[in-house]
């Protein structure tokens, strides 16, 4: 069993230090070995409150939904208290070696970025926690400020400028996905030659269809996650282990062969 993971490291190692544009896509489970609960997975938000009772178009119409959904919302000041992991901290060397086309990500927590990836090589699909929008003009607010008024027994932050409605700046259920990132993201996918898949299952589209893009325009695909994804029989390589445990060592090897 060592020697057959031995061998898919060392098949990856190769596959980076061949590849020309290496797109990484991140799903939930590079934030669960952080600590940060998975929503879907047992124990997760989802299992205690209905996701259907949160949607968009609810969040909009209803101000019960909107104070509960600050309620809810309350819970992200524990961002600050949790810290990237070793996988984070391997995307972003990386990076650093001049083999990190950029990060597609469907977590919201802005660990790669606090981990050393660029901001502007991140592409965050389902938004972030770190800011709160206000829908009617635009401003945003960063996460303290808005947690400090709920702190202080606002039920339903209004914004300052205008008195819109505030939301947080992920991507609710029923919200269209974001245009520009959505664009950004399809377009590194097709243009890579090498797509590293980590602690994502693929179940959620549209954001699962990026590592289809890059398979159709010819990209080889190194799955790592824990458990069975939707496209394991396509990958060059497949990893069952957490990414935390693996990437880094494939990376260790990446740049000790580039340095020799």
């Amino acid at each position: 069993m060592a020697m057959e993971m031995e061998e898919l490291i060392e098949e990856t190692v190769e596959l980076i230090l061949g590849a020309k544009k290496v797109v990484v896509f991140t799903g939930a489970g590079m934030s669960t070995e952080s600590g940060i609960p998975d929503f879907r997975g047992t124990g997760g938000l989802w299992t205690k409150y209905n996701p259907d009772d949160f949607t968009y178009q609810k969040f909009l119409k209803d101000p019960d939904v909107r104070k509960r959904s600050w309620q809810m919302f309350g819970m992200f000041r524990m961002m600050d208290l949790v810290q990237p992991n070793p996988a984070h901290y391997a995307i972003a060397e990386l990076d650093k070696i001049g083999k990190l086309d950029c990060v597609i990500t469907q977590n919201v927590d802005g660990f790669h970025q606090k981990a050393g990836v660029p901001e502007e090589k991140v592409i965050e699909l389902h938004g972030t926690i770190k800011f709160v929008k206000c829908l009617s003009c635009g401003k945003r607010y960063r996460l303290e400020e808005i947690t400090k008024r709920l702190d202080e027994g606002v039920e339903e932050p209004v914004c300052d400028d205008c008195g819109g409605m505030l939301k947080s700046a992920t991507i609710s259920f029923g919200e269209a996905m974001p245009v520009r990132e959505t664009a950004e993201a399809e377009r590194h996918s097709r243009e890579c030659d090498l797509c590293l898949i980590l602690g994502s299952s693929l179940v959620v589209y549209p954001a699962a269809y990026m590592p289809i893009y890059a398979m159709e325009a010819g990209a080889k695909l190194v799955i790592i996650n824990v458990g069975t994804t939707s496209m394991d029989q396509y990958a060059h390589v497949r990893i069952n282990e957490k990414v935390g445990m693996v990437l880094p060592k494939i990376v260790d090897r990446v740049k000790s062969r580039l340095a020799s």
